[in-house]
């Protein structure tokens, strides 16, 4: 990572955005902050970013409708695919995957940078 946070080009940001079931409480909805807080010390992890849906304007191009979402850098595809299969991952995904109904995941390799 550079100075300002930005991943450098070669890395892997992994995008998750999580639908949570909508009978969940505002408790429910909150405490499900520790599946990524779980995550956290999975050493493939370079950046680990997460936050409810932002209530920006409503525009065509926008999707609003997911609960939260999660962005990782991994420093390449190896990373990545071994934090897949990390224990840690598998074992977050199998407690917390009761609250969610979908879930959507892009991968992009970084090709270039602001700068």
């Amino acid at each position: 990572m550079t100075e300002n946070n930005i991943a450098e080009p070669g890395q892997v940001q992994h995008f998750v955005m999580f639908w949570l079931k909508p009978q969940l409480t505002k408790a429910e909805i909150a405490e499900f902050t520790g599946f990524f807080e779980a995550l956290k010390p999975i050493k493939f992890i370079k950046t680990l970013n997460y936050g409810l849906a932002a209530p920006t304007p409503v525009r065509p191009v926008t999707d609003n409708s997911f609960t939260y979402a999660l962005t990782i850098t991994f420093a390449n595809i190896a990373d990545h695919n071994a934090y897949q299969e990390d224990k840690t991952h598998l074992d977050a995904v199998e407690k917390y995957s009761k609250n969610w109904y979908r879930v959507v995941v892009h991968d992009i390799v970084v090709a270039s940078t602001k700068g």
